[in-house]
């Protein structure tokens, strides 16, 4: 106990004094053996990062009350309480345990709204799909010099058809596997980073990506099981008028019951197989929220295409490269900002799934008023 703060992390009661972490309504002692997860990435094992970054409904606090909301500054000005510093280290310190307000419209949107606010607080966050991306080259490269070379092709009545041994096929399959593979191990880092965020921690890229790499088998055994359903899906929509509406509306199915499936491999400790049914569980008991979010993210998404169009054409207009230039640029800046508040908007929606509360026990309007005033902000390049 003192009457000033001793450093990150010490916090201020109703009576005027400060105290240490340790004592903290909500401080748990750490496990035997295992240390705290650092932005530096040393610490504990990646596995019990994950395990600490699982989604947890709020406490009520048993010890002495804290000072108001660390991220209303002005309602703490106002009072003339202090705010501690280092209080994201304890997230819903203090505060009730409460679902967030409105119906599912406003509650999708208020998720939704967090998933962009994590783009704009982690900005490094947009590095992980670029990455993603050039490894996802990287396979495709290799897959076409393993076929090409021994591609063979013969005469057909209606011209030159191309054929593929059961080899060529294996190679084929097994590029795109690992292609999905890369693509959900993506998805899976922004998980985990995001869920880290929502426990008040700041962790890089490769922390992240390593927490999610624990899950290897579980999410290439998704990768494989979503690349033969995407796979079928799309063979029965290139089958006619009938075939693309029944495959675009058996895709829409898909993708809303195996939304979940991600973040339930990483802190679940499901399989595959069993983390689709849980993921159709909780589908079942979100549909509006993510149906909503999902629907936001797209609309948003088509607005801001068609204003990058309307952009280049206005600039091509009067110099075409420059035109051709920044439609490129605010394409792909779109879609990576898309990217990341897609599985941002996932991670959030999959803690309120499971908890029944916005994530980080904030209201999300709170929880982005924290993020402005306490967030450290990451620079594009931190991995």
């Amino acid at each position: 106990m003192s009457d000033m703060s001793q450093g990150p992390g010490w916090w201020i009661a109703s009576d005027g004094k400060w105290y240490p972490p340790e004592l903290h309504p909500d401080a748990r002692p750490p496990a035997p053996g295992l240390g705290t997860v650092h932005g530096s990435g040393h610490g504990s094992p990646a596995a019990d990062s994950l395990a600490s970054w699982a989604p947890t409904a709020a406490a009520p606090v048993d010890g002495p009350p804290v000072g108001p909301y660390p991220g209303d500054r002005a309602y703490a000005e106002s009072t003339g309480s202090q705010v501690p510093p280092g209080i994201l280290a304890h997230p819903g310190a203090g505060m009730p345990s409460a679902a967030p307000s409105g119906g599912r419209f406003s509650r999708g949107l208020r998720l939704v709204g967090t998933g962009f606010t994590m783009v704009r607080d982690e900005p490094g966050l947009m590095m992980v799909p670029v990455v993603a991306f050039v490894l996802e080259l990287v396979i495709l490269g290799l897959g076409a010099l393993a076929v090409l070379p021994t591609l063979r092709s013969g005469g057909a009545a209606n011209g030159q058809t191309v054929h593929l041994s059961a080899g060529q096929w294996m190679v084929m399959v097994a590029v795109g596997v690992l292609v999905m593979f890369v693509s959900v191990v993506a998805h899976a880092t922004i998980i985990a980073r995001v869920m880290a965020r929502f426990h008040g921690q700041s962790v890089s890229n490769a922390v992240a990506a390593r927490a999610a790499l624990t899950k290897s088998p579980q999410l290439l055994a998704w990768a494989f099981i979503n690349y033969v359903v995407i796979s079928l899906l799309r063979s029965i929509g290139n089958r006619g008028i009938l075939g693309l509406l029944v495959g675009a509306v058996l895709r829409a199915g898909w993708l809303l019951a195996s939304f979940f499936v991600v973040p339930v491999i990483l802190f679940e400790d499901l399989g595959a197989v069993a983390s689709i049914k849980r993921s159709v569980q909780l589908c079942r008991a979100r549909w509006g929220e993510n149906i909503i979010g999902n629907s936001a993210l797209g609309v948003i998404g088509l607005a801001a295409i068609v204003a990058d169009v309307i952009v280049s054409v206005m600039l091509g207009a009067a110099f075409a490269p420059l035109g051709v230039a920044v439609g490129l640029i605010g394409l792909a800046f779109i879609l990576l900002v898309l990217t990341v508040a897609s599985a941002a908007f996932n991670a959030a929606l999959y803690w309120y799934a499971v908890t029944d509360q916005s994530p980080g026990q904030y209201s999300v309007g709170d929880l982005q008023a924290a993020y402005r005033q306490k967030g450290r902000r990451t620079s594009a390049y931190d991995s």
